[in-house]
């Protein structure tokens, strides 16, 4: 299944030497965009998880916004709700992105340490155009699967 949108959302998306939005940000606006969310939160939320939790090679930036995504749609308003259905649909995210990636850490998929490498350095640009850009557009693609399994 694709999503027009999620191909959309790239256009958000900074490799490096283009201004534009890390992977965080451009999961979590553009799939908050194609689902009709506005916030003014968002993407700003969503900022200090680009580069694996602020350039650190932690987890993927851009699965923390899908998770930041489904959390808006089946997160819980109440301590009287229960956390199951946010909790199901992120494992759907984890199962698909650790089948796919093998990982969940930025620094095992890219193989860059992100703190020794500057955001226009070819090889940051280059991992960023053939690894992070076609993660970011399934990572959408996932999180909207997810939401439309819902309905």
């Amino acid at each position: 299944m694709s999503y027009e949108r999620c191909k959309d959302c790239l256009k958000y998306f900074n490799s490096g030497s283009t201004g534009g939005y890390n992977c965080a940000e451009t999961v979590i606006y553009g799939t908050t965009k194609y689902l009709g969310i506005n916030n003014k939160l968002i993407p700003r939320i969503a900022t200090p998880f680009g580069g694996g939790l602020g350039r650190n090679g932690f987890i993927c930036g851009a699965l923390v916004a899908g998770t930041m995504v489904l959390g808006i749609i089946f997160g819980r308003d109440s301590i009287n709700e229960e956390r199951d259905p946010a909790y199901k649909a992120v494992n759907k995210l984890i199962q698909k992105f650790k089948r796919k990636y093998k990982s969940l850490d930025c620094s095992d998929i890219t193989k860059l340490d992100l703190k020794k490498t500057a955001p226009t350095d070819d090889a940051k640009v280059k991992i960023h155009e053939s690894i992070c850009k076609p993660l970011v557009e399934k990572v959408c693609e996932w999180v909207l699967e997810v939401v439309e399994f819902k309905k």
